[in-house]
């Protein structure tokens, strides 16, 4: 004997369930493979006997691997009579693979329902939100580091931006010659964060820091050295990351040895999937909805 009835589940982007509901279509984006997910909702609509129960869900990828599992979590149930709704925002979901999900809802230890659930890479933009852009394009540095222990441990870096992407330059070996951004390469994600002068008369003048946005990196050879991972011919150099290194060959050292950039902003604004080797990374960035 079963232990209840899944009625009715989906998973819905948080930005078309803001729009359509728990009916909108079902799937799951991401800024790059692997990578963080950007935040969904889980709908359950149940049926299951009066009391406490442990839920999970099970994301099974195309190759047949248990990718992702949400909870488990206890929740009360109503009732068999009676419809037991439940609404979860994922937030740190992680998939290495894309394609069509198997997804299983399950309850004390038994697959109640299944239903099927893409999960796609969503192209990164080729401009950011004006307030995004702003922020960049009014500072000389910007704060990356990874999460340790839930907190930000940034760290001041130089940077270009350019069509919607943020090249850092990090030296893999640490050294007074050349910024390093600790965790580069080896973490999954980077904390992302910069300022603007907000707009607001109550606070004009004062650092504030941007919204969240997420994004993912990948890492290129500074000129001179070997071509480019990604992003053009062998040989060929995008002129951003020529602009990154000119620029950083004029203003040797960290930026954190020149007292000129001020202090760090009060919190952090945003996610990055870090590159994958040293040499300036290509970060193509997209705020969170």
């Amino acid at each position: 004997m079963t232990v209840g009835e899944l009625v009715f589940a989906s998973v819905v982007d948080q930005r078309v369930y803001a729009a359509q509901g728990e009916r909108g279509s079902n799937g799951v984006y991401l800024l790059g493979a692997p990578g963080r997910a950007l935040p969904f909702v889980l709908y359950r609509a149940w049926k299951i006997g009066t009391g406490m129960v442990t839920e999970s869900v099970d994301f099974y990828g195309p190759s047949g691997r248990l990718v992702y599992r949400w909870g488990p979590v206890v929740r009360r149930m109503l009732g068999m009579m009676d419809l037991t709704e439940e609404r979860d925002l994922v937030e740190d979901a992680q998939f290495d693979e894309t394609g069509m999900y198997i997804v299983s809802f399950v309850v004390e230890d038994e697959i109640v329902g299944e239903i099927e659930c893409p999960v796609f890479v969503q192209p990164a933009p080729t401009k950011l939100p004006k307030d995004i852009e702003d922020g960049l394009r009014g500072s000389d540095v910007i704060w990356v580091g990874p999460e340790q222990n839930g907190k930000p441990s940034a760290v001041p870096v130089w940077f270009v931006y350019r069509n919607g992407r943020i090249y850092v330059l990090s030296k893999n070996e640490p050294g007074p010659e050349e910024q390093t951004v600790p965790g580069i390469p080896g973490a999954s994600d980077v904390i992302v964060v910069t300022r603007y002068k907000a707009t607001n008369p109550e606070r004009r003048g004062r650092d504030a820091a941007l919204r969240e946005f997420h994004g993912v990196g990948g890492g290129r050879e500074a000129p001179g050295g070997p071509a480019p991972q990604q992003g053009g011919a062998a040989g060929r150099v995008d002129p951003a990351v020529a602009r990154i290194v000119r620029d950083r060959r004029a203003h040797p050292g960290h930026p954190a040895l020149r007292p000129a950039m001020g202090r760090a902003p009060r919190r952090a604004g945003g996610r990055a999937r870090a590159p994958g080797r040293s040499g300036p990374s290509t970060v193509p960035t997209d705020r969170r909805a």
